[in-house]
C-alpha cells in the first residue's frame, strides 16, 4: 500500500524552534511576562511531539490555561492550534476536531487569518486519516485560495501537494499527478529541499502502485534519496532507501533489493523505530521466500512478527503473519500454517473495527456540525426575539401587533428547526444501521474465507485428528451467530423506525416475517447485491422476493418505485 508524506507547516515560529528543552526550561524559569511564557511552553511542547507526544500534549494544555487564565486571546489561539494537531497525531479524532473548531473560531474573531488557515489544516488532516478525502479537499482548497492571496509560496506548494494526494486517494489518479508535480515545481523553485524529497517520494508511489512503471518510479525515488542527504532525516531516509529496494524487486534485481533493504533497516534500528522496523523485517523476509531460502525468510518473518505484536501495531501483525502463513504451508506445516491465519486473520478483524470506528466518527462529526450550527440559528433568532421585544415595549399598538405576528413567525420557524433536526437526527440514525449492515456483510465474507482456508488445510493435514479438529472448527464457524445478529438488527430498526412495522401491517396485514424484514432492508436503500451478501440468499431469488413484495403492496401494474413507496410508510 501506498504511504504518502503529507506536509503540515505551522507558520509561528514556535513549530519550527531550534531551542533546546532544557535551555526552554531555564528561559521559563526567568521569563517576566505572562505571554513569554505561554510561548516558551508552547516551544517546549513542539520540541517534545516527535518521540514524546504524552509530554508535549502537557505543555500544549499548560500553554492553553495559562492564556486563558490571563485572556492572552492570540496566544490561546496558538495553544489552540498546538492542542488540535498533537491530539490529531495520537488519533484522539473527536478531541482533534473540536480543538480545531475552536481555535477557527476564536482565530476568526480576532481576524487572525494566518491562524484561521493553520487551523483548517488541521481540519483537512483529521478528515484525511478518517477516509473522508472530498472533505478533506474542500479544506484544502480553502487554504490554498488564502496563501495564494498572501502569496506564501512554500504553503502554495504544501497545498499543492495536500491536494494531489486527496484526489489519488478519491482513485483519480492523473489529476493527483498534475498538482503533485506543481507542488514539487514550487519546491524547486523556492528551493524548499523536504518539500522536493516528499513529493520525489509521492509521485513516484503513484508511477510504481496505480501506473506500473517501477523504472520512472526508481528514478523519483532515488532522486528523494539524494535531496534527503542534505537534510540529515534519518526516518525519511530510511524510507526512501525501503522505497528503492521495493522498485528493485519489482525489476526482479535481487541482489539491489537486499541491498537497499538491510540499509533501511540498519537506519530504523538506529532511530529506533519498531513501526518501520517490524515494515522492512517483513519485506526482507518475503525477499528471501522469493529466492527460497525458507529458514532466512522464516526468521526475519518471526522477527517481524514479535516487534509488531509487541507494540500492537496491528497493520504489521496481519503482514508478517500473513508472511509465516505462506512459510509453513510450504513447509507442509499445516497446524503452524492454521494457527498463523487465525493471527492474520484476526489482526484483520481489529483492523476492519477500526475502519468502521471511523465510518462512525464521520457520521458523528457531520451531526455534531449539523447541531452545532443549528444551535447557532437558534441563539441568533433569540436574539433577535430580544431586540423586538426590547423595541415592541417603546413603540406604538401598531408595533406592538407587527411584534405579535414576528413572534409567531419566529415560533413557525422553531417548529421547523426542529422538525429538520428530528429528521437529521433519523438520517444519521439510518447512517449507523447502515454501518452495521455493512459490518454484517464484512463479518460473513470474513468468516466465508476463513471456513475456505480452513477447507484447503484440512485437504493437506495428515493425521485424522488434525482433519477432525478442522472440520469441527469449520462446523463452529457455519453455524455462527449470524441469525442473532440478524435479529439485533430488527430490534435497532424498530427503535428508529417505531410505527413502519405497525403501519406496514395495518394496511397489508398478510405480510410475512421475511417480507417485512426485506422491506426495512428497502427502507434504508440496500441494493438487491448488498441484501443478497447479507443473506446469503442468491440474488434471483432476492428479484423474486421483491416483485411478490409488489403484488402484496399492490404496486405489480404501476411504474411506481418500490423504495419511494415504502419511504411514504
Amino acid at each position: 500500500m501506498l504511504a504518502f508524506a503529507l506536509s503540515f507547516g505551522l507558520n509561528s515560529s514556535l513549530a519550527q524552534s531550534t531551542f533546546k528543552i532544557d535551555s526552554l526550561a531555564k528561559e521559563l524559569i526567568f521569563a517576566g511576562d505572562t505571554a513569554t511564557k505561554v510561548n516558551i511552553l508552547l516551544a517546549i511542547s513542539g520540541e517534545l511531539e516527535g518521540e514524546h507526544t504524552s509530554e508535549s500534549l502537557i505543555y500544549a494544555q499548560k500553554a492553553y490555561d495559562l492564556s486563558n487564565r490571563n485572556h492572552l486571546n492570540n496566544e490561546r489561539v496558538l495553544a489552540l492550534i498546538k492542542l488540535a494537531y498533537i491530539y490529531n497525531r495520537i488519533s484522539n479524532y473527536q478531541k482533534a476536531f473540536e480543538t480545531a473548531e475552536k481555535a477557527i473560531e476564536a482565530a476568526s474573531d480576532l481576524k487572525l487569518s494566518s491562524e484561521i488557515a493553520e487551523a483548517k489544516a488541521i481540519m483537512a488532516l483529521i478528515y484525511y486519516q478518517l477516509g473522508d478525502y472530498e472533505k478533506s479537499a474542500s479544506y484544502d482548497f480553502e487554504i490554498l485560495n488564502y496563501y495564494e492571496k498572501t502569496n506564501n509560496q512554500k504553503q502554495i506548494g504544501i497545498s499543492l501537494g495536500n491536494i494531489g494526494i486527496d484526489f489519488i486517494s478519491q482513485n483519480n489518479y492523473q489529476k493527483g499527478l498534475e498538482y503533485l508535480k506543481q507542488s514539487l515545481d514550487l519546491a524547486i523553485k523556492n528551493n524548499d529541499l523536504q518539500g522536493m524529497a516528499y513529493q520525489y517520494n509521492n509521485i513516484a508511489g503513484v508511477y510504481s502502485e496505480h501506473f506500473n512503471d517501477h523504472r520512472l518510479a526508481l528514478r523519483y525515488y532515488k532522486e528523494a534519496l539524494k535531496i534527503n542527504e542534505n537534510l540529515a532525516d534519518k526516518r525519511q531516509q530510511g524510507i526512501y532507501l525501503m522505497n528503492i529496494g521495493t522498485s528493485y524487486s519489482y525489476l526482479n534485481k535481487k541482489d539491489s533489493v537486499l541491498t537497499y533493504y538491510r540499509q533501511a533497516n540498519k537506519i530504523f534500528n538506529e532511530i529506533n523505530n519498531p513501526y518501520l522496523i517490524a515494515e522492512c523485517q517483513t519485506l526482507i523476509g518475503d525477499h528471501y521466500l522469493s529466492s527460497n531460502h525458507i529458514d532466512l525468510s522464516l526468521y526475519h518473518g518471526d522477527s517481524a512478527l514479535k516487534i509488531a505484536l509487541k507494540n500492537n501495531f496491528k497493520d504489521k501483525v496481519q503482514l508478517a503473519a500473513g508472511l509465516l502463513h505462506k512459510i509453513f504451508l510450504l513447509k507442509k506445516d499445516t497446524i503452524s500454517a492454521y494457527q498463523y491465519a487465525m493471527i492474520e486473520d484476526k489482526a484483520q478483524d481489529s483492523l476492519s473495527a477500526l475502519q468502521n470506528q471511523k465510518e462512525l466518527y464521520k457520521l458523528e462529526f457531520q451531526y455534531n456540525f449539523e447541531k452545532m450550527d443549528k444551535a447557532r440559528q437558534i441563539a441568533r433568532q433569540k436574539k433577535e426575539t430580544w431586540l423586538i421585544t426590547i423595541i415592541g415595549s417603546l413603540i406604538s399598538g401598531l408595533i406592538i401587533l407587527i411584534l405579535i405576528f414576528s413572534r409567531h413567525r419566529i415560533k413557525s420557524k422553531n417548529v421547523f428547526l426542529e422538525k429538520q433536526s428530528i429528521e437529521k437526527e433519523l438520517h444519521f440514525k439510518n447512517k449507523e444501521l447502515s454501518i452495521n449492515l455493512i459490518s454484517l456483510i464484512r463479518k460473513n465474507d470474513m468468516l466465508s474465507d476463513i471456513s475456505k482456508k480452513l477447507v484447503e488445510i484440512g485437504k493437506g493435514a495428515k493425521k485424522e485428528e488434525t482433519k477432525e479438529a478442522i472440520t469441527k472448527i469449520n462446523r463452529e464457524l457455519r453455524n455462527s451467530a449470524d441469525d442473532k445478529m440478524l435479529k439485533e438488527f430488527t430490534l435497532r430498526f424498530q427503535e428508529v423506525h417505531k410505527d413502519f412495522y405497525e403501519t406496514l401491517l395495518l394496511k397489508f396485514p398478510e405480510l410475512t416475517p421475511n417480507e417485512l424484514k426485506l422491506c426495512a432492508f428497502l427502507r434504508l436503500n440496500m441494493s438487491t447485491k448488498e441484501i443478497s451478501e447479507l443473506t446469503g440468499q442468491r440474488i434471483l431469488t432476492i428479484d423474486h422476493a421483491r416483485y411478490r413484495l409488489r403484488k402484496k403492496l399492490g404496486i405489480s401494474n404501476s411504474e411506481v418505485n418500490l423504495i419511494a413507496f415504502l419511504h411514504q410508510i
